[in-house]
Protein backbone atom coordinates (compact mmCIF):
# COMPACT_ATOMS: atom_id res chain seq x y z
CA UNK A 1 0.00 0.00 0.00
CA UNK A 2 1.19 3.28 -0.33
CA UNK A 3 0.97 6.30 0.98
CA UNK A 4 -1.38 8.13 -0.56
CA UNK A 5 -4.01 4.86 0.13
CA UNK A 6 -3.02 5.46 3.73
CA UNK A 7 -5.84 8.24 5.38
CA UNK A 8 -4.36 11.22 7.19
CA UNK A 9 -4.20 10.56 10.80
CA UNK A 10 -6.61 12.66 13.13
CA UNK A 11 -5.04 14.98 15.74
CA UNK A 12 -6.28 12.24 18.21
CA UNK A 13 -3.78 9.83 16.54
CA UNK A 14 -0.79 11.68 16.21
CA UNK A 15 -1.02 12.75 20.02
CA UNK A 16 -1.00 9.14 20.46
CA UNK A 17 1.83 8.52 18.38
CA UNK A 18 3.91 11.87 19.60
CA UNK A 19 3.54 10.09 23.46
CA UNK A 20 4.35 6.36 22.45
CA UNK A 21 7.13 7.71 20.44
CA UNK A 22 8.60 10.58 22.02
CA UNK A 23 7.76 10.90 25.81
CA UNK A 24 10.35 9.06 28.00
CA UNK A 25 8.80 6.66 30.72
CA UNK A 26 7.81 8.16 33.77
CA UNK A 27 9.42 11.74 32.78
CA UNK A 28 6.55 14.32 33.08
CA UNK A 29 6.50 17.20 30.69
CA UNK A 30 4.10 20.04 30.32
CA UNK A 31 1.40 20.60 28.23
CA UNK A 32 3.25 23.66 26.63
CA UNK A 33 5.87 21.45 25.31
CA UNK A 34 3.57 19.36 23.56
CA UNK A 35 2.33 22.69 22.18
CA UNK A 36 6.13 23.21 21.24
CA UNK A 37 6.57 20.06 20.07
CA UNK A 38 2.94 19.43 17.44
CA UNK A 39 1.72 22.64 17.11
CA UNK A 40 -1.54 21.85 18.06
CA UNK A 41 -3.65 24.48 20.21
CA UNK A 42 -3.27 24.32 24.18
CA UNK A 43 -6.40 24.06 23.98
CA UNK A 44 -7.29 20.93 22.17
CA UNK A 45 -4.37 19.29 23.71
CA UNK A 46 -5.51 19.47 27.13
CA UNK A 47 -9.45 17.99 25.46
CA UNK A 48 -7.47 15.45 24.06
CA UNK A 49 -5.35 14.90 26.98
CA UNK A 50 -8.39 14.42 28.88
CA UNK A 51 -9.92 11.96 26.48
CA UNK A 52 -6.87 9.89 26.07
CA UNK A 53 -6.66 9.98 30.36
CA UNK A 54 -10.42 8.17 30.12
CA UNK A 55 -9.65 5.78 27.23
CA UNK A 56 -6.29 4.62 27.49
CA UNK A 57 -3.71 2.65 29.94
CA UNK A 58 -0.12 3.86 31.32
CA UNK A 59 -1.23 7.46 30.65
CA UNK A 60 -1.46 10.23 33.52
CA UNK A 61 -2.88 13.92 33.28
CA UNK A 62 -2.81 16.18 36.25
CA UNK A 63 -2.60 19.56 37.87
CA UNK A 64 0.78 20.56 39.33
CA UNK A 65 0.48 23.82 40.73
CA UNK A 66 -0.64 26.12 37.99
CA UNK A 67 0.84 23.87 35.37
CA UNK A 68 -0.85 20.89 33.86
CA UNK A 69 1.25 17.55 33.32
CA UNK A 70 1.39 14.23 31.38
CA UNK A 71 3.54 11.26 31.73
CA UNK A 72 3.33 7.64 30.62
CA UNK A 73 4.26 4.55 32.59
CA UNK A 74 4.65 1.77 29.96
CA UNK A 75 6.49 2.09 26.45
CA UNK A 76 3.21 2.74 24.60
CA UNK A 77 -0.29 3.16 25.57
CA UNK A 78 -2.70 0.81 25.20
CA UNK A 79 -6.46 1.31 25.08
CA UNK A 80 -8.19 0.30 28.39
CA UNK A 81 -9.70 -2.97 28.22
CA UNK A 82 -13.96 -2.96 29.57
CA UNK A 83 -14.30 -6.24 30.37
CA UNK A 84 -11.20 -7.83 31.98
CA UNK A 85 -10.95 -10.24 36.12
CA UNK A 86 -9.98 -6.55 37.60
CA UNK A 87 -13.41 -5.00 37.59
CA UNK A 88 -13.77 -7.40 39.75
CA UNK A 89 -11.76 -6.36 42.67
CA UNK A 90 -13.85 -2.92 42.12
CA UNK A 91 -17.21 -4.83 42.66
CA UNK A 92 -18.63 -5.32 46.12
Amino acid sequence: MNQSENPPKSGFEKLIDYFNKYLDLNHPIAIAKIVEDTGFSWSFIKKTLAKIKDEYDGFHFEKSGSTWITWKDRDHLIKKLDETCSRLLDEP
